[in-house]
């Protein structure tokens, strides 16, 4: 082998090794070595296998080895690849100096491949051809990189990184929450949302949550304040509008326009005092009772007539109306059952809002063909006890005759006759019964045997029959019969 260090005058170019017990110029003999200047052999090692080949040329048969460099001039410097610069000659893992695998101790060392093959050190500034240092000896020392992390460490980090974000997250869960609460809290403690739930009650049908929520007692005979009841009605509230709220000290005053589902409205004023704290930030504030409407009944029919508000039985007070209350709507009056003497076309009873008053709703009776005939009976009935008397004035009756004798006759055998019944009609309610008035007058006539003081005897009776009136009143028809009251005066005969 040669020395790489490029020799001088006749030498250079040379290729074989120089001749025995000869030095090239500037080599030192074997175990000499200048001052400052690394061992360097001085021969090929015996396992080089290719002695008599040109130095770069592979033998038959051997693939070139890829070099990375191009193809090279001996004592030429070759041209790093992108490999090696990236991996530079001092301090890596693949350098060829200082490393454990020297430049003669590699299996792909100078003398096993052709020069610049891949795998050969370089030549750098500071070293001579074998890779020896000189006097300027540098290494290119990269920096230790950090360690990687371990699996339990990259999972401790992920896990307080997930448990960072999760807090931060919470947290402003918990603010954005705390905050949405405490609005909340404050808007449904105010006086209006107390109304608002009122009439949101009332538009839903839930009239029995609304009595709740301000308080109203309710009495056996208020029927209509159910929820089946109020689902009966028709026009019920469908809506409403919050007006202006004032407060006075612990008193506060809530306007509202409530809406009826037949497009009528009403102005309606609701009251509320203020009732302690709750969380102690929130007022409370209690609705106080509301004035409902009411359905007034007024009945044109006799006491025994039962009837119905929306299909619910009521009972009548002692001058037959009826009096309930109930929150807006309409409501239907009938009867409560079918009656054979008598009946009544349905009425509708409407109650606009609090506070309103109405016109009581009349349910007024006829009588039915069962219910005239009775009652022409009733009549004729007390005709024929007028003339049952034997009285000159029948007590009660429509007719009479004055005694112009007084005195001078012993009367007996006395009574009257009905020459011709009065006609009549059975007219419509009116003052606590069905009116009857006379259409055509009947007559009637009286006899009787009279005697003197002086034993003389004779007829005694009317000159001319006398009229015959009926009037008064049906006043209730039953399976029994009916009830007639006259009201006609005895007339002066």
């Amino acid at each position: 082998m040669t020395d790489q260090t490029r020799p001088s005058g006749d030498d250079q170019g040379h290729d074989g090794p120089p001749p025995e017990g000869q030095h090239p110029e500037g080599q030192q003999p074997e175990g000499q070595h200048p001052e400052g200047q690394g061992h360097e052999p001085t021969t090929a090692p015996a396992a080089f296998p290719y002695q008599d080949l040109p130095y770069g040329r592979q033998p038959d048969g051997q693939v070139p080895q890829p070099t990375g460099h191009g193809h090279q001039l001996y004592g030429s410097a070759p041209r790093p690849s992108d490999h090696e610069q990236q991996q530079g000659a001092y301090g890596q893992p693949q350098g060829a100096y200082g490393q454990p695998q020297g430049a003669y101790e590699q299996p792909q060392g100078a003398y096993g491949q052709p020069y610049g093959v891949a795998g050969h050190a370089q030549e750098a500034p500071g070293q001579d051809a074998y890779g020896q240092p000189t006097q300027q000896f540098a290494y290119a020392q990269a920096s230790t990189p950090p360690a990687p992390r371990t699996p339990e460490q990259a999972a401790r980090r992920r896990r307080l990184l997930i448990g960072l974000i999760g807090g931060a997250a919470l947290l402003l869960v918990l603010v954005v929450a705390g905050a949405v609460t405490f609005a909340t809290m404050s808007a449904s403690h105010r006086p209006e949302a107390t109304v608002r739930d009122y009439l949101g009650a009332v538009q839903a049908g839930e009239v029995e949550r609304a009595l709740a929520l301000d308080g109203t007692e309710v009495a056996d005979g208020d029927v209509l304040l159910t929820d089946d009841a109020y689902a009966a009605a028709d026009d019920q509230v469908d809506g409403f509008q919050l007006g202006a709220v004032s407060t006075d000290g612990d008193d506060a005053q809530v306007e509202a326009v409530v809406h009826r589902a037949d497009g009528s409205t009403h102005a309606q004023d609701f009251t509320l005092v203020r009732d302690g704290r709750d969380l102690l930030f929130f007022d409370r504030w209690a609705l106080q009772p509301v004035d409902l409407g009411t359905v007034s009944v007024q009945v044109a029919g006799p006491a025994s007539a039962e009837i119905a508000v929306d299909g619910t039985p009521v009972t009548r007070g002692s001058d037959g109306s009826v009096s309930l209350k109930a929150f807006p709507g309409s409501y239907e009056v009938a009867l409560a059952a079918e009656n054979e003497s008598y009946s009544a076309t349905a009425a509708t009873a409407v109650v606009e809002g609090a506070v309103v008053t109405a016109q009581p709703t009349l349910l007024t009776t006829t009588l039915t063909s069962a219910g005239t005939t009775a009652a022409t009976a009733a009549v004729d009935a007390w005709v024929a006890g007028c003339i049952a008397s034997t009285d000159l004035r029948p007590e009660g009756c429509s007719f009479g005759l004055y005694d112009t004798e007084s005195g001078r006759y012993t009367l007996s055998g006395q009574k009257w006759t009905l020459e011709s019944a009065p006609q009549f009609t059975v007219g419509d309610w009116q003052d606590g019964g069905w009116t009857v008035s006379t259409t055509t007058p009947g007559s009637a006539s009286f006899t009787a045997q009279g005697v003197d003081a002086a034993g003389n005897s004779g007829v005694y009776g009317s000159l001319a029959p006398v009229p015959v009136r009926v009037g008064g009143l049906i006043s209730d028809v039953t399976a029994d019969g009916a009830t007639f009251t006259s009201s006609v005066a005895t007339p002066l005969t």
